[in-house]
């Protein structure tokens, strides 16, 4: 994509296997519509004064620190999640919120359902989107006001989206099992659905799914020192498996940047070249390959970038950034890890990361961070 107006990415996502409901057939997955009142209404004007801790009203501000997850709309309008919890972590209540700073300042705009702890949102506008949990997905058009159940084909892992298609990465298990066998499915939404126009079988499972645009994108899977990748044009009806440029070498680090790029490093076995490695590159889903850069070490397996020479990464506890493509790799030391792994960008070199409690940190030219409180 050449504009550097393109969509957010995101990596590291929540990994944990859940324990979810049976099977829902795919012929009965168009059912009954359930709305969900969550209490939260219009601000008023008192409201928008006064309403500044728990319980929050629609209007009232609340802190960066608060939040777990966020996801950028535009250079500077994004929607968050905010779980309140108390200090054994139990959920009190979720709230959605909106930023128009890039992330500087929130704005509670609507509450989750009691009982709801949300673990990221696929929003198509400031107003309409999707939030998931461990084992329900909920869809609200009115900025969290009221929400609506979502039907999918088993439990929620992961969700994206692009243009006006919704990606919903599920797992089904055997009926009774705690710890498998089971199977990655990825269900495909038109925006503002509350069912799948597509239900299909991933190439392995609980893969790294990457949305690039509305119905095209890679599915990876690292292994250890080896990664698979796999590329789909119609939303994961079908999927072709990604040749990479590594020859007998197994690849390290196949990981998608950006919407048009793909990168794979491909180590050098030999005593002269050990821990060196070359960068590959692809534009068209791995059906050519450009060699790039001869690097000393391999890059993490799991990186994100916008539209060019910007990435990020996190490399055990440490965060990192290239601003060369890839090539060389340095340490941020301002940014800390937290539980939450995700680091999203929006546009050429804008990045976020949430630490939850400490508050945001956020890049807007890729070299110099700030933490917002």
């Amino acid at each position: 994509m050449s504009s550097p107006r393109c969509p957010h990415h995101v990596v590291a996502r929540y990994r944990r296997r859940a324990v979810v409901a049976p099977v829902v057939a795919v012929a009965l997955l168009v059912g009954v519509v359930t709305s969900v009142a969550t209490g939260s209404s219009a601000p008023s004007a008192s409201a928008a004064v006064s309403a500044h801790g728990y319980p929050y009203a629609a209007g009232a501000s609340i802190d960066a620190m608060k939040l777990t997850r966020m996801q950028m709309l535009s250079p500077t309008v994004g929607v968050g999640v905010a779980p309140i919890t108390t200090y054994g972590g139990g959920l009190v209540r979720a709230y959605l919120a909106r930023t128009d700073d890039a992330g500087a300042t929130w704005t509670v705009t609507g509450a989750l359902p009691k009982g709801f702890y949300p673990w990221t949102t696929a929003f198509v506008s400031p107003k309409e989107g999707y939030v998931i949990n461990g084992g329900e997905t909920l869809l609200t058009k009115n900025a969290g006001r009221t929400w609506s159940v979502v039907t999918t084909s088993a439990g929620p892992l992961a969700i994206s989206a692009r243009g006006k298609i919704v990606w919903i990465e599920v797992e089904r298990c055997a009926r009774g099992a705690m710890n498998g066998p089971c199977s990655t499915y990825l269900d495909s939404f038109a925006a503002g659905a509350l069912a799948p126009t597509s239900v299909s079988k991933l190439p392995s499972d609980q893969p790294v799914v990457t949305q690039v645009s509305p119905t095209t994108g890679y599915a990876t899977a690292s292994h250890n020192t080896s990664a698979t990748a796999y590329y789909t044009t119609n939303s994961g009806v079908s999927w072709r498996a990604v040749a990479t440029p590594c020859a007998h070498h197994r690849p390290v680090g196949v990981s998608v940047t950006s919407s048009s790029q793909l990168f794979t490093y491909c180590p050098l076995q030999s005593p002269q070249t050990m821990g060196a490695a070359v960068l590959f590159s692809t534009s068209d889903g791995g059906t050519t390959w450009h060699q790039r850069y001869r690097v000393q070490q391999t890059a993490p397996g799991a990186a994100v970038g916008s539209t060019g020479a910007f990435m990020w990464a996190f490399d055990g506890a440490s965060f990192i950034e290239s601003s060369d493509g890839g090539r060389e790799w340095f340490n941020v030391p301002l940014v800390t890890f937290g539980t939450n792994s995700a680091i999203v960008t929006y546009g050429a070199h804008e990045a976020w990361h949430v630490l939850t409690g400490r508050g945001i940190f956020r890049t807007l030219d890729g070299k110099d961070w700030q933490l917002l409180a």
